[in-house]
């Protein structure tokens, strides 16, 4: 296949994606990348080949000051910190929409930072958001990491005293339930990122076929509902096409095991090129009847790799795609315009949700 006619699936609008969802979407993803700011992509080394960072600002003057501007933001937190901690002084600085106090402060001491105007200005202050949302992203995912290995030596102790899961409800010292890291910050200030996400992406090189990877549903919620705003405000008509095609497996603490198993990188492998021709054919005009035939391929794909990961029900996932008609990502309405090739410029907007019932 001609690498300029593959797709391309972002995490959206996260930078940063957990351990264990990473493990779980490789088995039915062909790719993912992740947008790149200031950070460097944590890519670990098992997914060099499917996971790829992003770099979507390449002027050095911008990348400087994105540095700057977290330096100052972080000490000016130190002594600033509003209510709700650095969440309540996150949404606090981010709703300045005129000139950071930061800034002012640093005026006042005698410093007088590069401000940049106009659309450099504003892929400033979304770089910043998306950056510092990034960092309470990283704390967020290390606790799930922890919970992780927690629950993993819980296991190994159900082992090793022989105690099954429908056994241990009827057993008087049942072990604790399974610890879950609580995911309402990666969903804090989500209209905000999802618009900060899209200036920054407006800044890079050209996309070619974009598929946006959620792992919430509410992310397909909030952007069709600036879609819907946007294309109300120009009098324009939109429509959208939902398909489910879940579930798949999603084990609590990772695929990793998984895909040691005999036979299950022949159903990876299915699912992958499935995933990409159902996409292709949901994407075009008219072509309705491909499209199911496609899905269903697909998801019979899916139904084989459940039953050769041997997952039960409550380590499925469901997994939608919305597909936005009469808009395309070069002008999506509501929303900073992103740059596409000339292949592209047709190119619908397509959201790929999965909705792991709180285990993301």
């Amino acid at each position: 296949m001609d690498p300029n006619d593959s797709l391309n699936y972002f995490l959206f609008p996260h930078l940063t994606l957990f351990s264990s969802s990473a493990e779980n979407l490789s088995l039915f993803l062909p790719r993912l990348s992740l947008l790149e700011i200031h950070s460097p992509a944590l890519v670990p080394q098992w997914a060099k080949d499917w996971l790829f960072p992003h770099q979507a600002i390449n002027d050095s003057e911008m990348t400087s000051l994105i540095g700057s501007g977290l330096a100052a933001y972080r000490d000016f937190a130190k002594i600033h910190e509003g209510p709700g901690g650095i969440l309540g002084f996150l949404k606090q600085s981010m709703d300045e929409s005129e000139e950071p106090r930061y800034r002012i402060q640093e005026q006042l001491r005698g410093k007088s930072p590069f401000s940049p105007e106009g659309e450099k200005n504003e892929i400033l202050h979304a770089s910043l958001l998306l950056e510092m949302a990034r960092q309470l992203d990283d704390n967020q995912s290390e606790i799930a990491a922890g919970f992780d290995r927690s629950n993993a030596i819980e296991q190994e102790f159900r082992d090793i005293l022989g105690i099954e899961d429908e056994e241990s409800r009827l057993v008087a010292t049942n072990l604790s339930p399974a610890l879950v890291a609580d995911e309402n910050s990666l969903l804090y200030m989500l209209e905000k990122r999802i618009r900060s996400w899209f200036r920054v992406m407006s800044a890079g090189a050209a996309l070619n076929r974009p598929v946006f990877v959620a792992g919430f549903p509410e992310v397909a919620d909030e952007i069709l509902d600036s879609i819907a705003a946007g294309c109300s405000r120009e009098g324009k008509d939109f429509s959208t096409d939902s398909f489910e095609l879940g579930p798949v497996p999603w084990p609590a603490g990772g695929a990793a095991a998984l895909l040691n198993e005999p036979g299950v990188c022949e159903l990876v492998a299915a699912c992958r090129h499935g995933l990409d021709d159902f996409l292709r054919s949901a994407a075009q005009t008219g072509a309705q009847e491909k499209t199911q035939e496609k899905r269903q391929i697909l998801q019979n794909s899916l139904k084989d790799l459940c039953t050769g990961c041997g997952a039960p029900e409550d380590a499925k996932a469901t997994v939608r795609v919305t597909v936005v008609k009469n808009v395309f990502v070069s002008a999506i309405p509501g929303l900073p315009p992103l740059a596409t090739d000339d292949k592209t410029r047709t190119w619908p907007p397509i959201f790929l949700c999965v909705d792991a019932g709180g285990k993301n």
